[in-house]
């Protein structure tokens, strides 16, 4: 009698918490801030229309990339000091 109380009482609350599907994408989203645009056509309504994204060029000499950085840290880490190197990377990485 106790599970089928407790198992109705989780339907039930299942059910209660159901929202339906929206149509409209969360305001939150960065990316569906930067690709809509709102006209209001009355007072209480609006209208949202995506628009696509413009292309973005980026250039790859500005990248970094691990193989930047490989020989600079052979040179840098030996058997001696990796214990030092680690703990300057755990303080670096506790900082954020």
């Amino acid at each position: 009698m106790k599970s089928f109380i407790l198992t109705a009482a989780c339907l039930f609350a299942l059910a209660a918490c159901d929202k339906p599907a929206s149509t409209e994408a969360k305001v939150d989203d960065p990316a569906v801030k930067n690709n809509t645009t709102t006209t209001n056509a009355t007072p209480t309504a609006a209208v949202t229309t995506k628009t696509a994204p413009a292309p973005v060029a980026v250039d790859d000499s500005v990248l970094s990339t691990p193989a930047d950085f490989e020989e600079t840290a052979e040179k840098a880490i030996t058997a001696k000091t990796y214990k030092a190197e680690l703990a300057t990377l755990e303080a670096d990485l506790a900082k954020d």
